[in-house]
């Protein structure tokens, strides 16, 4: 099947450029020229990529790729912009981006970089688990398994699927879970994602669901 990719990029000849590339590799191509476009676009149609500029008008790449996160839409993302500092490269990974490139860039190296985006995102969506909480019973269903949770269980497990995709800091999780913020109690957090990942983990040394994000937090993967 034809991988549909959106580019999203407020220079006509950038645009030109990488459609001209992506369908000679077979890809269906769409473009956004703004970001309120592209925020439109991306949470109306199916794409298995999408190419997104950081600096654009209306609504920036950042804001764009935290809106779609924050409904759900796990899209993969590569940021491909002339933004090249440290804060903001974490920022983009951090908020759910899938890779990051600066401008400018070599077309042989972003073709690459696509197909293993592509790859890797197509085996995690094969492999994809059913999984929805059962708000009544306080209780996990993955897979058509239902398993018990405690009340903190629950709660630490609705904040991470309400941030699906997106990396969340134990102070994040701290401060929505038990309504402070407190860095002496901080060890709390990973002890009730380790009671987490023994009820839903296959394999809690090599957890797939429930993901550390070292040195920024975890993310919940489904």
């Amino acid at each position: 099947m034809t991988k549909r990719i959106l580019i999203v990029d407020d220079e006509p000849a950038i645009l030109e450029l990488i459609e001209y590339n992506l369908q000679g590799q077979g890809y269906e191509i769409k473009k956004a020229i703004n970001g309120q476009m592209a925020l439109d676009m991306a949470n109306s149609e199916q794409f298995d990529l999408i190419l997104l500029d950081q600096m654009l008008p209306k609504l920036s790449g950042i804001r764009v790729l935290k809106k779609m996160r924050s409904v759900g839409n796990l899209t993969p993302v590569i940021f491909l912009t002339a933004v090249d500092t440290e804060d903001s490269k974490v920022d983009g990974l951090i908020s759910g981006a899938d890779d990051y490139i600066t401008k400018p860039f070599s077309i042989k190296e972003l073709l690459a970089r696509i197909e293993v985006v592509i790859r890797r995102t197509s085996k995690v969506e094969d492999k994809k688990t059913e999984f929805h909480l059962n708000r009544s019973m306080k209780s996990v269903v993955i897979d058509d398994t239902e398993i018990s949770l405690t009340r903190k269980e629950y709660e630490l497990m609705d904040f991470l699927l309400k941030n699906a995709g997106i990396v969340v800091s134990r102070e994040q999780i701290f401060e929505s879970v038990w309504g402070v913020n407190s860095d002496s109690q901080l060890r709390m957090v990973d002890i009730q994602i380790s009671h987490l990942r023994d009820k839903i983990e296959k394999d809690t040394k090599d957890p797939q669901i429930i993901k550390t994000v070292h040195g920024f937090g975890y993310i919940l993967e489904v």
